[in-house]
């Protein structure tokens, strides 16, 4: 089978199913998820899809990601291509239905994706067991900082928030049933975040923390900011607040650790 992959979560799994020398198509956010990645062509990114170089590989399947990608899903039909638009995960058990159990079915390893999504599940029941009864659950602000400086946050209808709560913390928006979206700086502020998660792009911006603090000055008045608790997650196979492969279980493992120190 011949592969193309615009989900760095699915390209993820795809090779702990054993199928990257399947993979002929990615974006350059998969590189970091490949052992070898010098023999993949770049058929597209989060804003764009190559066909003629989707035609070049001449692909069995292309995993297309929803959201950034629900404009092309007609559009890479109408070449020829099998497509699958893959759903975004709204918490993190639709990581093991959409992202596990869904690819390993496509490619024929739904038996193998099962025991992936197992293990995924131990170590998400280990830190469960461990938050089940904190006593205090810190008020964490997840902020998504693009190289526009422009940012996002996370409501309740995403795998982040999930996540966030798994870890024994609580997304200070997590009233707010919706997926992603921008805040307003003073509803952020009202809900005085002690700790700030900014998740950056790798390797596309090079931010230090003084920086991001003088982009981010309306923020300076929380608690998060007053006391140091403001973390740069940069983008990377082990900690990643954007991608929800099954390494988003080490993500949850690493936020419970930073979070433990605070409760």
């Amino acid at each position: 089978m011949r592969i193309v992959s615009l989900s760095p979560s699915v390209t993820e799994t795809l090779v702990l199913l054993g199928l990257e020398d399947e993979i002929v198509g990615v974006t350059p956010w998969c590189l970091p998820y490949l052992k070898n990645p010098r023999n993949k062509v770049i058929t597209g990114t989060y804003t764009h899809i190559f066909i003629d170089r989707l035609k070049q590989v001449n692909p069995d399947i292309v995993f297309l990601q929803s959201r950034v990608h629900d404009g092309f899903l007609e559009l890479v039909k109408s070449h020829g291509f099998n497509a699958y638009l893959m759903p975004l995960p709204t918490n993190v058990y639709a990581i093991i239905s959409h992202i596990i159990l869904d690819v390993g079915a496509i490619v024929s390893r739904y038996y193998e994706a099962r025991d992936l999504a197992e293990r995924f599940l131990q170590r998400i029941y280990r830190v469960m067991e461990r938050s089940k009864n904190v006593k205090r659950r810190p008020r964490v602000y997840i902020e998504y900082l693009w190289p526009d400086k422009s940012f996002s946050t996370a409501g309740a209808l995403t795998f982040i928030d999930d996540g966030v709560w798994i870890a024994g913390g609580v997304d200070i928006y997590r009233d707010v049933v919706w997926g992603f979206f921008t805040p307003r700086d003073e509803d952020t502020v009202q809900r005085d975040p002690e700790v700030v998660l900014v998740n950056i792009e790798e390797p596309f911006m090079n931010i230090s923390i003084e920086e991001y603090k003088k982009i981010r000055k309306p923020l300076e008045s929380t608690k998060a900011f007053r006391e140091g608790r403001v973390y740069l997650v940069k983008e990377s196979r082990e900690v990643n607040l954007a991608h929800f492969g099954p390494s988003f279980a080490g993500t949850i493992e690493w936020l419970n650790e930073t979070l433990q120190t605070i409760a």
